[in-house]
């Protein structure tokens, strides 16, 4: 996640304001849009790579509130209307209530489990390069509390003594590790695939075949709803373009927590067409001005460079 989450509700442009390279339903990043911290991006650099360096369980950092993925994780905003926003999104497109979801990268949200069995959904399936869920029981809990105050009915977690028990009750399951563990659901029986702000993590190299893993357990029906960021996370600019491609894939950056791969907008909707999906974005957050040009090693579109912020919808082609 970045060190600050952007506005999700700014305004898009009003169509007489349009310039070159904006269209309709974009929203223009404001001034220190996901800077994070207000400390020289220098430092932060150093600060991280001295920390990623350190022999500290990543989950003992975010017990200190350090290096977390998941922020503001229990705020209402991001509990039950982004869960039924895509359910309600997929039964408008396939004309059929969604069934069965897999959210990519999900961090502490698994905590929304009890929403999404609430909603219908289920079997759940949260993929994830390490175990971020959280173990205690109350975040669980309150989820299932916002969704009866939604006027749903979650499943009882009376019985429930440890997070496992949670998901196991709400028809969920953790997979941990890489596109491997996609191997475990049956190819066709994913309807609705969601990921905040995580393919930006995904390794450059790994990026095809974590989609085309995708498409395989995706349903012939099925919509993968990805929100991108495509800042860096040293102050919410484009700094990352113009290390050495050496440093930056390297461990020292991959250990930090500051590794984002660096595809532009097009790259990425290129990968999912590889994969067999077929594309929509649905929304971009653009920078007035781009914040650096890319060189040209990296391959981005010249319009990549103004992307901060995106919305993608996927379905089989």
């Amino acid at each position: 996640m970045p060190d600050s989450l952007p506005d999700m509700h700014a305004p898009p442009i009003a169509g007489e304001a349009l310039r070159e390279g904006q269209r309709p339903g974009d929203w223009i990043a404001g001034r220190g849009y996901a800077a994070g911290a207000p400390l020289p991006w220098w430092v932060k650099l150093g600060v991280k790579l001295v920390v990623g360096s350190l022999p500290v369980p990543p989950r003992a950092w975010r017990a200190m509130g350090l290096r977390r993925h998941s922020f503001r994780a229990l705020h209402p905003d991001r509990l039950v209307e982004p869960v039924a926003t895509r359910a309600g999104r997929f039964a408008t497109l396939a004309g059929r209530p969604a069934r069965t979801m897999l959210e990519i990268g999900p961090g502490a949200m698994v905590l929304r489990a009890p929403i999404a069995a609430a909603l219908g959904l289920g079997p759940i399936w949260y993929l994830d390069v390490e175990d971020d869920a959280p173990r205690d029981l109350a975040p669980y809990r309150q989820a299932a509390e916002a969704a009866r105050q939604a006027g749903l009915c979650p499943p009882d977690l009376s019985g429930c003594a440890t997070a496992a028990d949670v998901l196991a009750a709400c028809g969920a399951r953790a997979l941990i590790g890489g596109p491997e563990q996609l191997d475990a659901i049956a190819p066709g029986s994913v309807d609705l695939a969601v990921s905040e702000v995580v393919l930006e993590h995904v390794r450059r190299d790994a990026m095809v075949p974590l989609l085309r893993a995708l498409r395989r357990v995706t349903a012939p029906d099925g919509l993968a709803m990805h929100v991108v960021d495509f800042h860096d996370h040293l102050g919410g600019r484009l700094r990352h373009l113009s290390f050495p491609d050496g440093f930056w894939e390297g461990p020292a950056v991959a250990r930090s927590g500051l590794y984002c791969n660096r595809l532009g907008l097009s790259q990425i909707l290129g990968a999912f067409g590889q994969a067999g999906f077929a594309t929509t974005v649905t929304g971009r957050g653009l920078w007035p001005q781009p914040p650096a040009r890319a060189p040209a090693r990296l391959g981005r579109a010249p319009m990549d460079d103004r992307i901060c912020h995106a919305a993608i919808e996927a379905r089989p082609a």
